[in-house]
């Protein structure tokens, strides 16, 4: 090896080179942090509403109006943690946060729109298929409300 390609070598070696995430694990980390936050926060809800406040599962399941308040409720408060800390427990737990272009968090409000414009999105199936189609991987409602989860880089303590 000639002394120019020794040195064209060590002077990679120090370059760190952001790789791009494989699309299939950036899937599976919104999947998991999806999971996270749906038994973190939003059974915890259901439990409540069901055996607390209504009494039994019947009632539950006949009263459209408390299904409708637990989606609500779940809603609200994952759009409280999106415009606190820009993270909910489970993307927190998978590294990741959401953004708006301007790298700040996005307001509460808008976070609530998003959640509903995700659930329709999602309850229409092309939500879930969306970004599988697009390059930069965002979803429908990312790409209304100019939003964009992206992985926080930070070490794991241990």
């Amino acid at each position: 090896m000639t002394k120019k390609h020794k040195h064209l070598k060590k002077s990679t070696r120090g370059v760190e080179q952001k790789k791009a995430m494989p699309q299939r694990a950036f899937f599976l980390k919104r999947f998991k942090a999806l999971v996270i936050d749906l038994f973190m926060i939003y059974t915890p809800i259901l439990y409540v509403m069901t055996y607390v406040i209504l009494g039994n599962k019947e009632a539950f399941q006949s009263n459209q109006w408390a299904i409708f308040g637990c989606v609500l409720l779940y809603g609200v408060i994952d759009s409280l943690f999106c415009c606190i800390s820009g993270q909910t427990p489970g993307m927190r737990a998978q590294g990741l946060v959401l953004q708006n272009r301007q790298g700040q968090f996005p307001s509460f409000f808008l976070n609530l729109l998003r959640f509903f414009v995700w659930l329709l999105s999602l309850g229409l199936v092309f939500g879930f298929v969306f970004p599988f189609f697009r390059k930069d991987r965002k979803s429908f409602h990312d790409l209304v409300f100019s939003t964009q989860l992206e992985e926080k880089n930070c070490e794991r303590r241990v």
